[in-house]
């Protein structure tokens, strides 16, 4: 019974009457662009962490839930903790959260960090860090170049790492040369890494900070996160911050550089019913990007256009157009603001004449007689009669030879355009030789075929079919 008492006592005294929960942060101040990481605890398995989607009004970038299991003195210990990261920006107070252990809420304590206004390098400092652009005012749509410099004295050793953050603003984009000039002088090894910046937005921006890292390799910069004895053993150094005034363009204009504009057919005569291709190419330097894609009007004619295709360095859109008659390929114009002159500059293309060839008319023969009598010579009226007698008969047969003529002919060109769409080599060939042919049984495949030209598909085009179609249409 005593060994029961006892044993009931040191079961009581070695079990905690309630877990305990706590709140700790990787660090109670912190230099510009520095995260913060928030860790509540708690020594037991059942436990509800609440749902932090930001604090103190600084967005949560992530969460990690982690637990540990430890035995001391025949006891066993389960922990369980969730990690909550954020990036501050000035001195706060982490409120206090409330976690549900063993079905009993409590509370964490408020935590107070600090932010610490970085010193800037000077002049002879061990390590300098600087950020300078080429200029500070520019244009929506243009670019600017930023350079970064590190310098380490020579008498330094080697053997530490350097980690340095990337420069970042909202309404910025910074496109990286990722090669790294070194230049070193009398006294510094110098290492410069050079950016294009470029906005989506005008207004005045701002570019914080940067900083480099630097820790001794044998401790490992990419060690232990939480080792505060690491952290002691690193060295941060900051640059200058940058301020950036950015103007929008005058005149709503959008496109911002320095261009040349050329449209070029691949011919400008053609036979009724044949495709003009046009190839409109805007080359330079600028945002090409936001150039948009031409639109094209022509009376009585069907026009055809890909997309736009852009790169870093040209802007590309191809068309085609059909008519059934003459006409001009319009004057196209863009407007842009010019880089050089910094002002409004229109540039355009030459008008285009095509010309159409159209088909020979049928022209139908017709034989007028005219018996037109002379004044001096009586005309005797049976040979007036034999005379109508002769035209007519003479109209008959021209018009029985037109009829023959015609129905030779008809087998003759069918059988022409079947021998060209036998050995016609690629759609193009195809949907030229088709499109002229007034024979509503081809539309589909007419269709198929501007989709394989001007859309990028692949549709099967049946040779024998079109063929049987034209043999038994009339056209």
């Amino acid at each position: 019974m005593i060994k029961k008492i006892f044993g009931s006592l040191f079961l009581l005294l070695s079990t905690p009457i309630f877990a305990l929960s706590s709140a700790n942060v990787n660090q109670t101040w912190f230099y510009p662009g520095e995260v913060i990481v928030l860790t509540l605890n708690a020594d037991s398995s059942k436990v509800m962490f609440p749902e932090i989607s930001n604090i103190a009004g600084y967005p949560v970038l992530n969460t990690n839930n982690s637990q540990s299991i430890s035995i001391a003195n025949n006891r066993r210990t389960i922990k369980n903790s969730k990690s909550y990261t954020f990036k501050p920006l000035k001195s706060l107070q982490i409120p206090a959260y409330t976690l549900t252990v063993d079905g009993v809420k409590q509370t964490t304590q408020p935590i107070k960090i600090t932010f610490k206004k970085p010193s800037k390098a000077k002049a002879g400092d061990d390590y300098i860090l600087q950020i300078k652009v080429d200029r500070t005012t520019f244009f929506l749509g243009d670019t600017i170049n930023l350079n970064i410099t590190f310098k380490a004295k020579k008498s330094l050793p080697l053997t530490n790492q350097i980690v340095l953050s990337a420069p970042d603003s909202k309404d910025l984009l910074f496109i990286k040369n990722n090669e790294v000039i070194r230049t070193p002088d009398e006294n510094y090894n110098i290492q410069t890494l050079s950016y294009k910046v470029s906005a989506n937005n005008f207004g005045t921006i701002h570019i914080p900070s940067l900083v480099a890292t630097i820790g001794n390799q044998n401790n490992g910069i990419f060690g232990n996160f939480f080792d505060t004895r690491q952290r002691q053993n690193q060295k941060k150094v900051f640059s200058n911050a940058l301020t950036l005034t950015v103007k929008p363009l005058p005149d709503a204009l959008r496109i911002f550089g320095d261009f040349n504009f050329k449209a070029i057919v691949d011919k400008t005569q053609v036979k009724q019913g044949e495709a003009v291709n046009l190839t409109v190419s805007i080359v330079g330097k600028g945002n090409f990007e936001d150039i948009e894609a031409f639109k094209i009007e022509i009376d009585n004619a069907t026009i055809y256009s890909d997309d736009a295709i852009t790169s870093y360095k040209d802007w590309q859109q191809k068309f085609a157009i059909v008519s059934g008659q003459s006409f001009v390929i319009p004057s196209l114009k863009l407007n842009y603001f010019d880089k050089a002159t910094q002002t409004k500059k229109t540039i355009s293309s030459q008008p285009i004449n095509i010309q159409v060839d159209k088909a020979s008319p049928v022209i139908a023969a017709t034989t007028e007689t005219l018996v037109k009598p002379d004044n001096k010579t009586p005309v005797n009226n049976k040979l007036k009669y034999y005379y109508l007698l002769l035209g007519l008969i003479i109209g008959a047969l021209i018009s029985f030879l037109s009829i023959k003529l015609n129905n030779r002919q008809k087998p003759e060109k069918n059988q022409d355009l079947i021998r060209q769409i036998k050995s016609s080599k690629g759609d193009k060939a195809l949907f030229d030789l088709l499109l002229p042919l007034d024979l509503s049984e081809l539309d589909s495949i007419l269709q198929q075929l501007e989709a394989n030209l001007y859309k990028g598909e692949t549709h099967k085009i049946n040779k024998k079919a079109i063929i049987t179609l034209i043999q038994s249409g009339d056209f």
